[in-house]
């Protein structure tokens, strides 16, 4: 702390540990024109901090016994202040970012079935893993987060765009969400579910027309329908009785245990197990085609592209949900 401008100095902490951070340390130090500005991974502490300053000025500067409430009070403001213009800016910069994307995933998606070449926009499929920086190993990620870029570096899923979130996500309605990724629409935003066929007559997940566990993505915006997804799979296994396929959510310690991660993180690649994938074939119809899938972690989104993920997982597509009121629409929050 500068006793002459009352500057700041956040001590920089890894993304990976900033989502559960409850205190940050400030540490005296000489203003000079060369001290840098705060950057971008350190905003929400920054703004953690000034929060903190508005409620309990003197408990945190407790170690500055000459700093009276009413400049403790000041300091937050000039950080709140700080706080807006960087999110200002940084929300402008990924706005344009992400129209420059869906742009060219717009074009590609026109030219794909003449040129065969991946709606993602690029070649992915020829594209060296060393090209790919987007997907190379990052120090900040936490450990399930950075499983899930190796799995798309060593799988094909080269499209794979991995999106961190504020920590206020799953407390927003889909519109604000969809603004927060940048997707195209409420459309593109989907969710991963564990099914588990209680009556199947497999214990795993060997078998992919008739596993005991799916991974089951749809859309937001539509209402997930168990019974049509026993039909599909009744479907593909003619020489069993139908009593043998009833679909209900997984328990939530064996999701756990078979994913790798928790509910709201879930993705429909990597898991510790790997287990069969039933795609709701809405997904199949947006434009551009890509959509947004959990990341590994609760504040992690990834985007994929539709058809390289089809692919790649060897995803079972079928219509397995009805849509939603726009009541209901208004009420998800989870």
């Amino acid at each position: 702390m500068c006793a002459a401008c009352t500057c700041v100095c956040v001590c920089p902490v890894r993304r990976s540990l900033r989502r559960n951070v409850r205190h940050v340390a400030l540490f005296p130090f000489r203003c000079s024109a060369a001290t840098p500005l705060p950057t971008p991974p350190r905003l929400h502490l920054i703004t953690r901090l000034s929060l903190a300053l508005a409620s309990h000025p003197r408990h945190l500067f407790s170690s500055f016994p000459s700093m009276s409430a009413a400049t403790a009070s000041s300091v937050g403001q000039r950080l709140a202040q700080l706080v807006r213009r960087f999110d200002a800016i940084e929300a402008d910069l990924q706005r344009l970012q992400q129209q420059l994307r869906n742009a060219a995933l717009g074009e590609a998606a026109a030219g794909a079935a003449s040129s065969g070449v991946s709606s993602s926009g690029t070649s992915s499929a020829l594209k060296a893993p060393a090209d790919l920086s987007a997907l190379q190993p990052d120090p900040k990620d936490p450990l399930e987060v950075a499983k899930l870029r190796r799995h798309c570096l060593e799988n094909g899923l080269h499209s794979a765009e991995f999106i961190w979130v504020p920590l206020n996500y799953y407390q927003e309605n889909l519109q604000w969400r969809r603004d927060a990724l940048q997707a195209p629409s409420i459309r593109h935003l989907c969710k991963t579910i564990l099914m588990e066929n209680t009556h199947c007559t497999n214990n795993d997940c060997a078998d992919h027309r008739n596993s005991r566990y799916y991974l089951v993505v749809y859309q937001y915006v539509d209402r997930f329908n168990s019974d049509m997804v026993g039909r599909v799979i009744h479907e593909l296994n003619p020489g069993i009785g139908k009593k043998k396929f009833n679909f209900r959510l997984a328990d939530p310690a064996e999701a756990e245990r078979l994913t790798g991660v928790r509910s709201g993180a879930v993705a429909p690649f990597g898991t510790s197990v790997p287990i069969p994938v039933i795609l709701s074939a809405g997904v199949t119809k947006l434009t551009p085609p890509i959509f947004y899938v959990g990341g590994g972690h609760v504040d992690c989104k990834c985007r994929l592209d539709m058809e390289e993920f089809t692919r790649v997982a060897n995803a079972i597509v079928a219509p397995i949900t009805v849509p939603l009121t726009e009541e209901e629409l208004g009420q998800i929050a989870d």
